[in-house]
């Protein structure tokens, strides 16, 4: 009995049997164990987010990702396989194929794919590998390997977002096959692996070097030490800090060093990973701002670029950034620092797991100067949580003895680490193993001193302090002073031969985009400027493009010693022998392997290799290539009637292409056109774009014969995709057809992804096309959005036969084409399960039976905008909401059938929605409200709008009773135009629930009094856009609070608000960001209004002061006390003036001289209305500018031309409303999220 108890709990403890009952305190460790504990706390909550390789996001929960790696798991444990390489970006598969591969008891080896391909060949060989999960994107980069290992499995990842039944490749596959041998065997689960591995000394995975100065090494990493770094991970970056889960963004490679154990550290406090193809940073920054993105970790490099980028802006909440892979400068801890990015300063390498060391925060340095406050958290700081403390030991001893530095700061030697955070040694090298733990410590063979605190602070690898003259320069601290400067992106500094000095600094700088600097102004602003000692300061500084990196954005110093042993002439030899040597090739390749030289990427021995395999020069008939070779890279057409078969062909691509507008033709290096580019299609802001490539033709002959692939051929179809969306006529993109097939596809594909539809004519002849038996592709496969808004009136179902096999539609826009029914939606509905988003605004002939064809069929559908459609009842509704659970955004304006029970529905099935109007919903109450409220606006939620307007059976009863501890950070629009039952005591519920709301619409709350306008203002900073209009109650001394704490309001409407006065709008004019104000009826308003809005006194804190008007709109409609010597001030002060209405003011609409640069009066408008019009927009404010100045030429003429074509929100009379209805809150340019 002992014997069988011990073999059913021997995993748990490393010793024998008979000890067991000696030692119950202990179990092995490993951190493969994080992902089904997970799974187990919380199988609902998000694991994985991520835009795959055909732009789609995707999401996993903790129980799918589980159930997905342990399928794999199962499948590699059939297999016998006990090595398994990966060669994957920042994907889901590769994050699950980590604790599969463990999790069946064998090693992953995991590969940098941008190492050259002998380099990728020689690691797996080394490491034994059984088998290789590769992305298919880089399947090419294993041709090498493949010949001499043809037997070793290949497991092909195409990263889609597949839905279940539509699993493709061989990876999904494989995850399907494994689950079916766990099935076979009993369903055991993870008790049927080893996610609690037999021996926590056994290794988990192997990680290797970069190789910079020899063959890559393979690094060993255990179970146990895996499991230690990860939890010191979880702690020293603060992956436990937040409330909820973390959100931990993908830029750093998970190939570098497992990922630095953040895979598992993540998956262990039950995180999000947001995983990245690749490094793009308006993406990051868009994910920074949308995501909510708490954490993760880069590169200086990185962080410099990113700092940089055009859309960097100062994050509402701090994201923690682990730094570390080189010394980062104090100057960019201060730039991160002002972005809202809090760095977490780390150092280590691949032998230890990662990081080693932090540097701790202390209180006392926020008392500091900031520049010694920055260096203090430039320094490496003290050992990790899991590690002894980190030495600094003398170096030019004898070898193997172990003596300690002074803690002074100043004496230099080599960090030192020992305990459990260091690997076990070298894959299959003893020697270098017995080197790196020479004397019984790890050598990390980094320069440093000592502090007295206990801090360790690098100086340099040992290989680049420069000595010169006898004196130690420390290359680090040389880059840090010369990034301090302002048009310096960075800089990178070598030693060079000097027959004086021994060796003199050189320095490598790239300047900042719109910056132009030279050498000498660096040199002398290094002597004029910099405090660091004269012998110290470069005597050569050349500016370069780009630094050469590796792939975790380390500089290689290696590559900049090169370049300054051989200075600019080397480089001009090395472009010259590849000319030499391609001189056959395309221009393209020429370009290619010239940049590589220059990045150190490539070397001129690497073209050798190259050469037997170029093809006969040929031609790229494109603006992008200056050189023009010849017409041999055209496949042979054969000739008469093959000829003419041709030219047919040809004359189909011309079918979309003559009609085509230049604008069209623009891309972005991923989707073939702005993605925001139709306005009608209100889901377009989402990156959900599908690439080209996945598209296939038909299996129809085509005439271009199949020949060896030139290297233009291997272009990736996301890049061949750019180069084609760039050129700016159809003749030349004509051209590039001709070059193979590969490109003809692309081009095609780019013309019919959105086909334009300006015409009926147009619209018949792609039809016809489409439907053409014999067209030599499938267009109606290549047809992605389908807008048809453009021709409205002359849309009929019949229209849309043409249509119906297009089953790959994935944005369906019909607005406004009312003669539309069930019928001919439903036709192109039915069986595509591709649809995300459709847009049949006005389209009011639909009833249920369409939106239950949506049900059935499109159960990915994310965007819904069914304004209008009044006839569609909470039945269809209610099934849509159990159907289609990853809704984002949805529109149900004026579908006055929907009542609390189709609501409910939404609220309890669709927790993703981001946006969600209910405007004109009558019979929605308080109840399904309330639950919407409480389901959708949780710490995690994701709703970012809530429009509300005219419910007017909410109470304050819809907000009385939501949680106390109820927050909803990511809430940002909230629209209660017209909830005339609601009261202070709601709004003050709104802000406790919503603290960053930045745009509140409360016009018509006719109860609303000054408390609520308190509460509002606990908002402070986040409130953007507020409208009060026709709140009657409120008075100058709410105002003055508002103003107090919200400074960064933009926009105020306060129509109808009779008691504000000019004291108020004083107040107002002082807010730095004010563009637009409403004070259309307040009666009390004077001329001192208006000059205080013309010259704002200034704002009591000097970094908000400024000189002139910011303003852009001002509505004074029926503010009869003002004259024009007012508004002659206010234009000339106010250049962003664009729109200025006056309505009703006799001193204005009864002047002819003044009148004629008004805009027409609305058709609508009734007489009486029509002779008090007097609105002002676009270059009509300029002409009353001038003609005002012309009148009183004491004035200097003011003359701007921005203008803006926005729509005129005045209204007269009874239609006299808050900042003018809705229509207001529909422009962009009012909701910006990126502030």
């Amino acid at each position: 009995m002992a014997h069988r108890l011990s073999k059913l709990l021997g995993h748990l403890s490393p010793f024998p049997s008979d000890s067991y009952t000696h030692r119950h305190n202990i179990h092995q460790l490993s951190p493969t164990f994080f992902l089904p504990r997970a799974a187990e706390i919380e199988p609902d909550a998000l694991a994985i987010y991520h835009l795959t390789s055909n732009q789609k996001i995707l999401r996993r929960t903790y129980q799918e990702a589980a159930d997905r790696a342990r399928g794999l798991a199962y499948y590699i444990k059939k297999q016998g396989w006990k090595k398994v390489g990966i060669l994957c970006p920042n994907t889901p598969a590769f994050l699950e194929s980590i604790f599969a591969i463990a999790a069946a008891g064998a090693v992953n080896v995991a590969v940098n794919y941008r190492l050259k391909t002998d380099d990728i060949a020689y690691i797996f060989d080394h490491s034994d590998a059984e088998a290789i999960i590769v992305d298919a994107a880089f399947l090419k980069l294993l041709d090498g390997y493949r010949k001499t290992h043809p037997k070793v499995p290949i497991i092909v990842d195409t990263d889609t977002d597949a839905i279940e039944g539509e699993l493709s490749g061989e990876f999904d596959q494989a995850v399907l096959q494994g689950l079916r041998v766990d099935k076979e065997q009993g369903s055991q689960g993870w008790a049927g692996l080893e996610a609690q591995c037999a021996n926590e000394e056994d290794v988990i995975a192997l990680a290797y070097t970069s190789g910079t100065t020899g063959r890559p090494k393979g690094v060993e990493f255990t179970h146990r030490g895996s499991y230690l770094a990860a939890l010191a991970n979880v702690a020293e970056s603060g992956l436990s800090y937040d409330v909820g889960r973390c959100s931990y963004l993908w830029t750093l490679p998970m190939f570098h060093a497992m990922g630095w154990t953040f895979p598992w550290a993540v998956t262990a406090v039950r995180g999000t990973h947001y995983c990245l193809r690749t490094i793009d940073y308006p993406t990051i920054w868009r994910l920074l701002k949308e995501e909510g993105i708490t954490h993760f970790n880069a590169a200086p490099t990185v962080n410099t670029l990113l700092c940089a980028d055009k859309n960097a802006a100062k994050l509402p909440n701090p994201v923690r950034v682990t730094v570390a892979a080189s010394p980062p400068t104090a100057h960019l801890f201060e730039t991160m620092m002002d972005l809202n990015l809090f760095p977490v300063h780390v150092y280590g390498l691949t032998e230890t797991y990662g990081p080693i060391t932090k540097g701790y925060h202390m209180p006392e340095w926020e008392d500091m100067p900031k520049s010694e406050k920055y260096k203090r958290m430039a320094r490496q700081g003290h050992g990790f949580l899991t590690s002894l403390p980190a030495r600094v030991i003398k170096t030019g001893v004898s070898d193997g003895t172990i003596e300690d530095v002074h803690k002074n700061g100043k004496d230099i030697g080599e960090i030192v680490v020992v305990g459990n955070i260091c690997t076990r040694g070298y894959y299959k090298d003893a020697a270098a193993t017995r080197k790196l733990y020479s004397g019984g410590v790890l050598h990390t063979g980094d320069l440093a001193v000592w502090h007295e605190d206990g801090a360790v602070q690098i100086l340099d690898r040992a290989k680049d302090i420069i000595i010169s003259g006898g004196e130690n320069i420390s290359s680090v601290a040389l880059e840090s002073m010369l990034v301090t400067h302002p048009d310096i992106l960075e800089a990178a500094v070598v030693a060079v031969s000097d027959s004086r000095w021994g060796e003199r600094p050189k320095a490598y700088i790239t300047v900042r985009s719109s910056k132009s600097i030279t050498g000498e102004d660096v040199i002398k602003w290094a002597k004029e400027e910099s405090d660091i000692s004269g012998f110290m300061i470069p005597r050569e500084v050349e500016i370069v493009e780009e630094l050469p990196k590796t792939s975790t954005g380390k500089v290689k110093k290696n590559v900049l010693r090169e370049w300054a042993k051989g200075g600019k002439h080397d480089l001009e030899h090395h472009c010259q022998e590849i000319s030499r040597l391609l001189e056959d090739c395309d221009p393209i390749q020429q370009e290619s392997w010239i940049r590589h030289l220059q990045t150190g990427q490539r070397n001129t021995s690497d073209l050798l290799n190259l050469k037997t395999t170029l093809p006969a020069n040929h031609t790229i008939p494109c603006r992008i290539c200056s050189t023009i070779t010849s017409l041999s890279s055209i496949p042979d057409l054969h000739r008469t009637t093959e000829l003419e078969e041709n030219n047919t062909m040809y004359s189909t691509y011309l079918t979309p292409i003559q009609s085509i507008e230049e604008s069209e033709l623009s891309s972005s290096p991923s989707t073939p056109g702005p993605l925001n580019e139709d306005g009608e299609d209100f889901f377009l802001v989402q990156h959900n774009e599908s690439p080209l490539s996945s598209r296939e033709g038909s299996q129809q002959p085509i005439a271009i014969r199949t020949r060896p692939k030139y290297p233009i051929d291997s272009l990736p179809s996301e890049l061949l995709i750019a180069i084609l969306g760039k050129l700016s006529s159809p003749q030349e993109l004509l051209n590039c057809m001709l070059v193979s097939r590969a490109w003809a596809m692309c081009a095609v594909d780019l013309l019919w992804h959105r086909p334009l539809f300006t015409t009926q004519e147009r619209l018949q002849n792609i039809g016809q096309s489409i439907n053409k038996p014999s067209a030599y592709w499938n267009y109606a496969d290549m047809i992605r959005r389908l807008n048809l808004s453009n021709l409205t009136e002359k849309v009929s179902d019949g229209t849309l036969l043409s249509f119906v096999s297009c089953k790959r539609i994935e944005r369906l826009t019909l607005t406004g084409c009312k003669d539309l029914t069930d019928q001919g939606v439903k036709m192109l509905v039915e069986g595509n399960r591709n649809l995300l988003a459709l847009d049949v605004t006005s389209v009011q002939n639909l009833t249920d039976v369409t939106i239950e064809a949506l049900a059935r069929n499109c159960h990915r559908l994310q965007g819904l905008n069914v304004t209008g459609c009044g006839t569609i009842t909470d039945v269809s509704l209610v099934l849509l909401a159990e159907s289609c659970k990853y809704l984002k955004r949805l529109k149900l304006n004026k579908c006055v059938l929907t009542t609390d029970v189709a609501i409910d529905a939404f609220a309890r099935k669709c927790p993703q929605l981001l946006e969600i109007d209910l405007h004109g919903c009558e019979m929605v109450t308080d109840a399904s409200v309330s639950t919407l409220m409480r389901c959708l606006m949780q710490p995690k939620s994701y709703l970012r709008e809530l429009r509300l307007a005219s419910c007017s059976l909410l109470t304050d009863a819809c907000f009385a009773f939501l949680p106390p501890d109820l927050r909803c950070d990511t809430l940002r629009i909230l629209d209660l135009t017209a909830c005339a039952n609601l009261t202070d005591y709601a709004v003050e519920k709104i802000v406790d629930a919503a603290p960053r709301l930045r745009i509140l619409v409360l016009a018509k709350c006719v109860e609303l009094t000054d408390r609520a306008i308190h509460s509002i203002s606990r908002l402070g900073k986040n409130l953007h856009d507020i409208h009060l209009g026709r709140c009657h109650k409120i008075t100058d001394d709410a105002l003055r609070e508002l103003v107090k704490h919200c400074q960064r309001i933009r926009y105020i409407d306060l129509a109808g608000c009779t008691l504000v006065t000019d004291i108020s709008v004083r107040l107002l004019a002082n807010l730095p960001k004010l563009r637009r104000i409403g004070l259309v009826k307040c009666q009390n308003i004077t001329d001192q209004s208006i000059q205080a809005l013309a010259n704002p006194t200034g704002h009591p804190d000097p970094r908000f002061a400024r000189v002139t008007s910011s303003l852009e709109r001002v509505h004074l409609s029926y503010c009869t006390n003002i004259t024009i010597k007012g508004i002659h001030s206010l234009l000339n002060s106010c250049p962003k003036l664009t729109h200025l209405s006056l309505t009703g003011i006799a001193e204005f609409f009864q002047r002819d001289d003044v009148t004629e640069f008004c805009r027409e009066a609305p058709m609508e408008f009734n007489e009486e209305q029509r002779h008090v019009f007097c609105v002002f927009s676009g270059d009509g404010v300029n002409k009353l500018r001038e003609h005002l100045n012309k009148l009183e030429s004491n004035y200097t003429a003011l003359v701007d031309d921005g203008s803006m074509d926005d729509e005129d929100d005045i209204e007269v009379g009874q239609n006299i409303s808050g900042l003018l209805q809705n229509s207001v809150l529909n422009d962009n340019d009012l909701i910006d999220f990126d502030e």
